[in-house]
């Protein structure tokens, strides 16, 4: 999903830009905030694209073809899920690229360091859409919970509006969220010169929820579970 944030960005940069100079920020241009803010909201809506590589094959009747093949459960998972991270890496590099050619997005801080924030996330991004597949029996109900889940851990996290700009009671529920993590990192990295080391805690514990999504994937998944998805 690349196209809809790169036609929001310019929407709400002009009040992007007010929140931002009123923050000490004087030469922003608003796109240091939404750039990032809406690759990770629109990332989170794209994990059905996650669930779907799994469900089709049910609805094909092609999964069982694939465990009678030669590969073991892991590989066939592997295959799909290492297919979905380049892609979904790509999107959010594109999303980041067209940003800054067009609408002014000037990171001051490590772009090296943004590129590894942007892998960390994107593999979270695809144990969590795993762990979806897992746990749900139906194409419907994974993708129903993963986009009402995605955008509240997006929106919880910062990706539409600041954390600080929150309730107190909103913005300590805010941690829990891993888009939180990623979006601190990538403001520090874009606004305030931060280097790799200055966002490492924010890249562990964004790790930390994709090794929770992983375990739950793998102690959950079963090769023989009926699964109902659509064609």
């Amino acid at each position: 999903m690349t196209l809809l944030p790169l036609i929001l960005v310019p929407l709400l940069n002009p009040s992007a830009k007010a929140q931002l100079i009123l923050s000490g920020y004087p030469n922003a241009s608003g796109a240091e905030r939404t750039v990032p803010g809406l690759a990770i909201l629109c990332a989170f809506l794209s994990v059905e694209q996650v669930t779907t590589l799994f469900f089709r094959e049910h609805a094909w009747g092609t999964w069982d073809r694939l465990r009678a093949s030669a590969a073991s459960t892991a590989d066939i998972v592997t295959g799909k899920v290492v297919v979905r991270f380049l892609i979904q890496l790509a999107q959010t590099a594109i999303v980041f690229a067209v940003g800054a050619l067009i609408f002014g997005y000037r990171p001051n801080g490590s772009v090296l360091a943004i590129g590894i924030v942007v892998i960390v996330f994107t593999a979270m991004l695809v144990a969590f859409g795993v762990m979806l597949v897992a746990l749900f029996r139906t194409m419907d109900q994974a993708d129903t919970v993963g986009m009402l889940v995605g955008m509240l851990l997006a929106g919880l996290g910062g990706a539409l509006a600041p954390v600080a700009s929150f309730p107190g009671w909103v913005q300590s529920l805010a941690h829990v969220s891993p888009a939180f993590w990623v979006l601190d990192a990538l403001r520090r990295l874009t606004l305030d010169s931060a280097h790799l080391t200055d966002v490492m805690p924010a890249i562990i514990g964004t790790l930390a929820f994709t090794a929770g999504f992983a375990l739950i994937a793998a102690v959950s998944f079963r090769s023989n579970a009926v699964k109902v998805g659509t064609t």
